[in-house]
């Protein structure tokens, strides 16, 4: 309960006490008043009839008419005229008529009229004795409209005192509502600095305090974004030609090589400068590195319709151009555009195009392919295009024997999404610090008959060639929350969905309806992995999935980080639960940026997961480098 309320509750009761008492204490003197007004209209009442009767000198029609007269004109219960043996001389009554009044008020108040006597004498002689009792009817209905006036009165009191209550504890506590906001935000990881400071002197050394907390974890958070800026930018920025690097490519292309790559293969093409050295003495170091920045724009311009492609320098001479949607024959037409813009640059730059020449080695890879297998094919395609005659030389990776072919795959894979022949299997995602399990991992099988089953791995490669991913990742998703509850039992699973299946027009409405109607009813957490090619962009498609997942309470992971975001502002915007990075990219990090990484993460609370963790020697490395959190085949060598 929050401070306001408990003050708001604490206040209301004590002053509904103070009002019920003094209603209580008024009604109870009016029930007293009443009472003793009854006893005095009656003993007035039997003064003056008794001696209106002694004048009747024991006339008994006259005291009866006198009588009469006052009971029809009076409030009585009965008069009573007796003698001096107490036989009844007259004797008049009436019934009482509650009718307009509730019987639990009548229980509640029960008054008691008295009787009033007094004696009746002609001359001295005593005639007999009057007795006067009054109706309570009357006092009944007096006294229950003196209780409805006085709860009318209670009611409005009560009201407006506590109007003006709320409204006096809102402007008292209105200072720490906003510390409360500055508080909860914090626990988000957001920084705000609250600029109105109240005038209460306790609540503003609170504020005074957070706005300095908060300033100094934004400055942290600050530091680490420029300088892990300036470090990514030496790491995979080649200075002279503004290029990516070497570092940057083997990041990069554990996300080209796997299973569920968007493209079943392509070319890696290294081209070789060769006569560099003679060129630097023929035309100086400063005309070389101006050709090679030209040489650089060569290859940005003519790979710029691919957007997937990575240009980078892998050393003094040497380029890479990495073109993950070209075929061998495009390719090579692309490589004999390059080497003669390239033999115009150099002939421009006034050397000799047969001392200085580009030579060009192709290889064409499958998304199978290790990057060692990659790079070795392609060094040894390079080796033969110098020996060769127009330098240009093309490498295919050796020919797999498939045991189905792709028209087979698709019908494998469009008779498993009619007949949801898929199913869940989950991997652990082990926190060796706190020795616990921080989640598990959603993969998925197809199941194409009762005894024979596929993994991600067999399935997904065809799928993607075929354009059915995108239904299969429809068909998962709705499965997982609409028949989740019979098929899984952990208490937190995360889903990765890639960016195909995102960036369809119809995936947002889709995912917004089934967690409209399906996410209440699961019975684990669930975390969704977005890949960091989206979300380091900051796009308006990845905010308004990121808002969708947080209005169901759905935490978000980032996969597939290298860093290669130009600003890391990104992270502290979008706060993602954790950030999952290949093993070999935090291993091969260099100090300084590793702890301006985990600068970042642990100001605004992202935990760091290592995937790939193949071995207890790769984990205990990854422990060295402060990650404790990891994912691989490591797992199952663990035990918590």
């Amino acid at each position: 309960m929050t401070l306001f309320k408990q003050i708001a509750l604490m206040l209301s009761l004590f002053l509904l006490i103070i009002l019920t008492t003094v209603l209580v204490l008024n009604f109870q003197s009016a029930n007293k008043g009443v009472q003793e007004r009854l006893y005095d209209d009656a003993k007035n009442t039997a003064t003056s009839l008794s001696l209106s009767l002694g004048s009747a000198n024991g006339d008994i029609s006259m005291m009866s008419t006198m009588i009469n007269a006052n009971f029809d004109s009076g409030n009585y219960r009965h008069i009573t005229l007796v003698d001096i043996d107490d036989k009844i001389i007259y004797d008049r009554k009436t019934e009482s008529d509650l009718s307009g009044v509730p019987k639990w008020f009548v229980l509640l108040t029960n008054l008691e009229a008295p009787v009033a006597h007094a004696n009746v004498s002609a001359g001295w002689r005593q005639v007999g004795i009057l007795n006067v009792q009054s109706d309570a009817t009357y006092a009944y209905k007096q006294l229950y409209a003196i209780l409805i006036d006085l709860l009318a009165s209670f009611a409005l009191i009560a009201t407006a005192a506590l109007g003006i209550l709320h409204l006096l504890l809102h402007a008292i506590l209105k200072p720490l509502k906003e510390v409360q906001k500055q508080a909860a935000a914090i626990i988000r990881n957001e920084f705000i600095i609250q600029d109105n400071l109240p005038y209460t002197k306790e609540f503003k050394d609170v504020v005074l305090g957070m706005n300095n907390m908060v300033s100094k974890v934004k400055a942290m958070f600050d530091k680490g974004n420029e300088e892990l800026k300036a470090l990514k930018e030496l790491e995979y920025i080649d200075k002279d030609t503004q290029l990516r690097n070497r570092k940057y490519l083997l990041d990069k292309l554990p996300s080209y090589l796997k299973v569920d790559s968007s493209y079943e293969g392509g070319v890696n093409m290294i081209v070789a400068l060769s006569g560099i050295i003679e060129a630097n003495e023929k035309i100086g170091r400063h005309r070389v590195n101006k050709l090679f920045t030209a040489i650089a724009t060569i290859f940005t311009e003519q790979t710029k319709q691919s957007k997937d492609a990575i240009v980078a320098r892998l050393n003094g001479t040497e380029f890479s151009l990495l073109l993950p949607d070209y075929s061998g024959d495009n390719a090579l037409e692309l490589a004999e555009r390059i080497q003669q813009a390239c033999k115009v640059a150099i002939e421009a730059s006034e050397l000799d195009v047969q001392e200085t020449f580009a030579s060009i080695g192709l290889y064409e890879y499958k998304h199978t392919n290790s990057i060692p297998e990659l790079f070795a094919r392609s060094d040894n395609a390079l080796a033969q295009a110098k020996f060769n005659h127009k330098n240009i030389h093309m490498e295919k990776a050796d020919g797999a024997v498939e045991v189905m072919g792709k028209e087979a795959w698709k019908l494998i894979i469009n008779n498993a999404l009619e007949k949801n022949r898929f199913h869940f299997v989950s991997w652990s995602v082990i926190d060796t610090k706190m020795k616990k399990l921080s989640h598990r991992v959603l993969s998925i099988h197809l199941d194409l008959d009762k005894n024979t089953s596929y993994s991600y791995a067999q399935f997904m490669a065809p799928a993607i060639q075929a354009g059915l991913s995108v239904s299969i990742y429809q068909k998962v998703v709705s499965m997982l929350f609409k028949r989740s509850n019979t098929i899984l039992s952990a208490s937190t699973y995360a889903l990765r969905l890639p960016h195909e299946y995102l960036e369809d027009p119809k995936t947002y409405d889709e995912l917004s309806e089934l967690l409209r109607a399906n996410v209440s009813a699961l019975a684990f957490k669930i975390i969704i992995e977005l890949p960091d090619r989206l979300v380091h962009q900051d796009s308006k498609l990845i905010r308004d999935y990121i808002a969708l997942f947080r209005k169901y309470g759905i935490d978000i992971g980032v996969f597939e980080f290298i860093g290669e975001s130009s600003d890391y502002q990104y992270l502290q915007d979008l706060r993602p639960a954790y950030i999952k990075g290949e093993s070999s990219y935090f291993l091969t990090q260099n100090t300084q940026s590793l702890s301006a990484l985990r600068l970042i993460t642990d100001t605004v609370g992202i935990a760091v997961i290592a995937v790939g963790v193949v071995d207890m020697e790769n984990l205990e490395e990854l422990k060295a480098r402060d990650i404790h959190t990891v994912q691989g085949k490591v797992t199952e060598l663990l035990e918590f």
